[in-house]
């Protein structure tokens, strides 16, 4: 997903007020060592005169040891009108008492041990209090739009709400005809019944419970290509201008420069949605809602769309498996941003953004120092900053330069193939980056992912009679760099990578090698992370 986006008026501060009811309870959902969920079938009742949905939860579990006991999360009505009332359960297609319905979790009693799997069916209704927007967009139409991240799918649907325990989705949506409705899955069918329209979508592989979704708005929708078998659309508001339609198209270009450089794309379509989500964009698995600002006939969200698509390999396909793990997902989802612009637009354009990223980096430090991978036990959205976004993006620049390109578009592209479709741990990853480079990374690793704040680093240049002194000051604790500096002559250039290690190392370069003007640069082709 992306935060920082410049049409999001007060989204922080409002995300901040919100994400205080988002606890870190389900950092670590105890469900997923004793239970695979291997399939949800959601069927979805919405109208018009009321907020109140309507549900039927089918979902296939698979015992990971002998049970008598485990639990789904979902969200109980308590006090006010908001919240959901179970109506039946069903245990293999009989009726199930045997059931408590706590504030945020349905707990699940059988007499006897199961070891085989098995389908639960409960049968709800309620509003909800979140995770499924029912609202009015900026035109005053009435929409309905999932928005789950980071686990606020239990506020509507019954489920594992961790994203290590990934499942096949359909959706059956019924909704009055005059909506459009996209949903996670393929689309498989439309059709009207009691003067309402049922539409099916359903998975052909699993997905995190934070991107399946589904949204129901009067849409106007340009399907832009078919690549590889893959639809590619946009969907805008009716009321949006109809030049809208192409704000969305640079979908296209991106999705097959991920593919050519990663691998095959995971799922049987993409819609790029104009919706209403608290995030400029969030990458629902096939289909992405953007922020309803997004669509003006400009054309001008590419770097957004950019992140949101890569999402689709990192994030969703390859999923993290805890969210200490999130730079997995939001990490990767901006260098592939980054990677996209130097493809298109070309180096300069893709230093300068990533100096950018720095900048954003060495400013966010400046008050609050974590390490990348965060594991302690805190707000989720507090895991939503530029050490999972900008610095995780960093560690993958600074990864290729220490690697080289060969092995780290090889990396990418045999991370995605090991673990697509499933999950991945960022020891996984470091594993792999080791094997195919045939390199020890864990100091690398360890220093730039595991260690709060960055090097603090200061130049100075000091002469004698005889030589050029080049002196790195190093504040601790101290990283192990090799830091690249240009010695620029008026015809030529010298390219030099000099170890830093320590609070103070010093180079000598004897001065009848230099001519009278010469200019030094550090680090002028932007490769490392320093302050």
């Amino acid at each position: 997903m992306n935060i920082n986006f410049k049409y999001t008026k007060n989204l922080i501060s409002s995300i901040f007020i919100f994400y205080g009811l988002v606890l870190f309870a389900q950092y670590n959902n105890p469900q997923i060592k004793k239970v695979d969920i291997l399939s949800y079938q959601f069927k979805i009742n919405i109208n018009d005169s009321t907020d109140q949905i309507f549900g039927h939860a089918k979902i296939k579990i698979h015992p990971l040891t002998k049970i008598t006991n485990f639990n789904l999360d979902f969200d109980k009505k308590t006090s006010g009108n908001k919240g959901m009332k179970i109506h039946k359960i069903l245990l293999n297609g009989k009726e199930f008492n045997r059931y408590k319905f706590e504030k945020n979790k349905i707990s699940f009693f059988i007499s006897r041990n199961i070891n085989k799997d098995f389908t639960i069916e409960i049968f709800y209704s309620g509003i909800p209090k979140d995770g499924l927007y029912i609202s009015r967009n900026k035109y005053g139409s009435r929409t309905f739009f999932g928005d789950n991240w980071p686990n606020r799918a239990h506020y509507w649907l019954p489920v594992i709400d961790h994203p290590s325990d990934k499942a096949l989705v359909s959706f059956e949506i019924s909704a009055p005809e005059h909506y459009e409705v996209v949903a996670s899955g393929k689309f498989i069918s439309r059709i009207k019944n009691k003067g309402k329209i049922i539409w099916k979508y359903q998975s052909e592989v699993p997905y995190p419970t934070k991107v399946m979704v589904f949204g129901a708005a009067d849409f106007n929708i340009k399907n832009y290509e078919i690549f590889h078998n893959i639809p590619i659309s946009g969907w805008i508001y009716k009321n949006s201008p109809l030049k809208g339609l192409d704000d969305y198209q640079p979908a296209v270009e991106i999705l097959k420069f991920y593919d050519s450089i990663i691998g095959p794309y995971s799922y049987k379509k993409l819609a790029n949605v104009q919706s209403k989500t608290r995030f400029g964009g969030m990458e629902n698995a096939g289909n992405i809602f953007y922020n309803e600002k997004t669509v003006d006939g400009t054309s001008s969200t590419e770097n957004l769309i950019a992140h949101e698509v890569g999402h689709q390999w990192f994030g969703n396909s390859v999923t993290e498996k805890n969210w200490s793990d999130i730079w997995l997902s939001e990490g990767f989802a901006t260098y592939l941003t980054d990677l996209f612009i130097e493809h298109k637009y070309g180096k300069k354009a893709f230093e300068k953004r990533m100096k950018m990223e720095r900048d954003k980096i060495i400013r966010y430090n400046l008050f609050k120092r974590n390490p990348v991978v965060y594991t302690e036990k805190e707000r989720l959205f507090n895991l939503l900053n530029p050490n999972s976004y900008e610095k995780g993006a960093w560690v993958l620049h600074m990864l290729r330069q220490k690697i080289g390109d060969k092995n780290f578009f090889k990396l990418l592209k045999d991370f995605y193939k090991k673990y697509r479709n499933k999950n991945a741990s960022t020891t996984d990853f470091i594993n792999l980056s080791e094997k195919i480079s045939g390199m020890n990374l864990q100091e690398f690793f360890q220093q730039w992912l595991y260690r709060s704040g960055i090097p603090e680093l200061r130049f100075e240049t000091k002469k004698d009679k005889n030589f050029l002194y080049i002196i790195f000051h190093q504040e601790p604790p101290y990283y192990q760099l090799n830091f690249p500096i240009e010695i620029e002559f008026p015809t030529k250039k010298y390219f030099i990578n000099f170890p830093v290690d320590k609070e103070k190392n010093i180079y000598k370069i004897p001065l009848n090698k230099l001519p009278k003007n010469y200019k030094i640069l550090y680090d002028p082709e932007v490769k490392i992370l320093y302050k």
